[in-house]
């Protein structure tokens, strides 16, 4: 009898190791996985907890992706998540663009659609969440204009709903600076140079931003640099952080990247930048309108000097969303950072996310 209980006792020892065993290798999965689309397929690398709700990563750009943002998302929520790093149409490891003319707003809503729908069966039915940050928090916006009710709970950070705001104020932001230097300055040919800039921009500004490829690079890189500001950082040392990156290789290796592969994906998604720049309804897109259809909750995150989308892009979109209830949308500006919450605030940004996920996937 003793004998017997003895066995008893390590047989079920020995089933519950293995039952942990188990939990121990389905608590947490790393899959690369691809999803058939029209004319195309779309790379996602599922990392996290298959058992919980999901999240759905749409990077920015247009032309971006998520090669990277396992490295910030990993101690945040992938262990309570099943995170879904979606590499859009044309970027990423998703297939090369062949044509072009698909690189539109519509396709790429009806394209996360498919994807949505493949994760549900996939997962029976969990809880699909999205997390849009900059191009990707437009794109998330679009999205739940004509499939909200897919869709649990939705973060849109760093995020757009009317362009043509945001052109405008960047311009504006732009043209008040090069006054104030073409005023200080002593120097005739930096006057010069500033009324220059004050010429190009006011062209800009009246363009109707249409052909908008080669004026996006004048707009957010080489005039910012000639004005003494940086809209994507508010702090640069910040870009000390980016370099790191660039020089770790377990970090390379932890997002299944090679140097090779980062030149050829980022050569890759100018192509879709470029389409999509030059694209005058997406230059022009306002739908802030649209958005106040949305009833499900939304985070709305964004930096206090983020000027990438423009001061009060982040207000304009909370207050569109009249039909989320009170208690389901949230607004937070996160102080003294721009456009890069990764980076610059990465202890508040993901706190506030985790937080409002948590909330909304009890």
């Amino acid at each position: 009898m003793k004998y017997k209980k003895i066995m008893l006792f390590a047989f079920t020892l020995s089933m519950t190791l293995i039952f942990y065993s188990c939990e121990e290798r389905v608590s947490e999965i790393d899959e690369e996985i691809y999803i058939p689309v029209k004319e195309s397929n779309l790379y996602v690398r599922l990392v996290g907890n298959p058992n919980k709700p999901i999240i759905i990563d749409l990077h920015g750009g247009p032309g971006g992706h998520a090669g990277f943002n396992h490295e910030f998302y990993r101690n945040y929520l992938e262990k309570d998540y099943l995170v879904a790093y979606l590499d859009q149409r044309g970027c990423g490891k998703s297939d090369s663009i062949k044509n072009t003319s698909l690189l539109t707003m519509e396709q790429y809503v009806e394209d996360l659609d498919v994807v949505v729908d493949a994760l549900t069966k996939r997962y029976h039915n969990s809880k699909i969440n999205l997390f849009g940050s900059s191009w990707g928090g437009t794109y998330g916006l679009l999205y739940l204009i004509d499939h909200q009710e897919k869709i649990n709970a939705y973060t849109c950070a760093s995020g757009k709903a009317n362009s043509v705001y945001q052109n405008n104020s960047l311009i504006e932001h732009e043209l008040k600076l090069a006054n104030e230097l073409e005023e200080k300055s002593n120097n005739e040919n930096e006057k010069k140079r500033y009324r220059e800039i004050l010429t190009k921009l006011s062209e800009i500004k009246n363009s109707g931003f249409e052909d908008f490829y080669e004026n996006v690079h004048l707009l957010k890189f080489k005039f910012p640099k000639e004005l003494g500001f940086n809209p994507y950082w508010r702090n640069l040392e910040d870009l000390e952080k980016v370099k790191a990156i660039r020089d770790d290789s377990t970090i390379f290796e932890r997002a299944k990247y090679t140097l090779k592969l980062l030149k050829e994906v980022t050569e890759k998604g100018e192509i879709v930048n470029e389409a999509f720049r030059n694209t005058p309804a997406y230059n022009n897109l306002n739908i802030i309108d649209e958005i106040t259809t949305i009833k499900i909750p939304v985070l709305v995150i964004q930096g206090e000097y983020d000027y990438v989308v423009g001061l009060k892009q982040a207000n304009m979109i909370y207050e569109a969303l009249k039909n989320v209830p009170e208690d389901k949308k949230e607004l937070v500006i996160v102080p003294n950072v721009a456009h890069n919450l990764t980076i610059e605030a990465p202890e508040a940004y993901f706190g506030s996310v985790k937080s409002f996920f948590d909330k909304h996937n009890n």
